[in-house]
């Protein structure tokens, strides 16, 4: 009777631990993911700030800064066009590099 009790609490003891260490992985998968969301907002930020930043440019060098809206919309169809190709030559890029499932 004495030995089951031993192996009962050792038993719940192993319970314990391995519950502790699952809650304790868990915790850092979440703030992982948490973090890893904030620096993608960080980042989708960043970009939107990048392009305002390049259109002002644009607008400010291009007919002594008063294109018309012509000359914007197709600087924007062209940086729309660039960032496709960039974005299908990432693509390409990661679809070599990864492991076949």
């Amino acid at each position: 009777m004495k030995k089951r009790r031993v192996d009962s609490r050792a038993l719940e003891e192993v319970e314990r631990t391995l519950h502790s260490s699952f809650c304790s992985a868990a915790n850092t998968i979440s703030q992982l993911y948490t973090h890893a969301q904030n620096q993608n907002k960080i980042a989708f930020h960043a970009g939107q700030r990048h392009s305002l930043e390049k259109l002002i440019d644009y607008v400010q060098h291009q007919h002594g800064g008063r294109p018309s809206v012509i000359d914007i919309s197709n600087y924007l169809k062209v940086e729309l066009e660039n960032l496709a190709q960039a974005e299908l030559s990432v693509a390409q890029t990661q679809s070599q590099i990864a492991p076949p499932s």
